[in-house]
């Protein structure tokens, strides 16, 4: 009988879960591409604590019979997750300093122009940015 409380107890979680991520993708707080993990994790949790009797099919199906041989692939499985968002992170953190980069480059150059002053080239062909007259078109076109 507690071991029937548990099993529901984590289907339960597995569900919210898998209902919370898409209610994040839904308020634009998840991106789809890292949500497919999610989903896929909290649907299999759900679904193996529910039908216990599929993970005996499962075992069956792959050989798998030893809790060791299950839990390194659960590792393995949890160690690719990070890695793919250790990725992405990594990504995203690269971006963001081009962007700020870029960002305060022509912070200085419109404080030039306010000031009346001539951008120099050396500060144009450093930024890779188009000459200040047409740089407000460079950056609408850009996002």
């Amino acid at each position: 009988m507690q071991m029937l409380h548990i099993r529901l107890f984590i289907g339960i979680i597995g569900i919210i879960f898998f209902l919370a991520t898409f209610e994040f993708i839904r308020k634009r707080h998840l991106r789809e591409e890292y949500a497919i993990l999610w989903l896929f994790t909290s649907s299999a949790v759900a679904v193996l604590s529910l039908w216990p009797g599929l993970i005996n099919v499962l075992s069956e199906v792959t050989g798998l019979y030893y809790i060791t041989a299950v839990l390194t692939i659960v590792f393995s499985f949890v160690i690719a997750v990070l890695m793919h968002y250790s990725i992405a992170i990594s990504k995203i953190k690269e971006m963001n300093k081009e962007l700020t980069q870029k960002c305060a480059l022509l912070e200085l150059r419109v404080k030039q122009l306010e000031r009346g002053e001539r951008t120099g080239d050396e500060v144009e062909r450093a930024t890779g940015l188009e000459p200040a007259t047409s740089s407000l078109g460079s950056l609408h076109s850009t996002s």
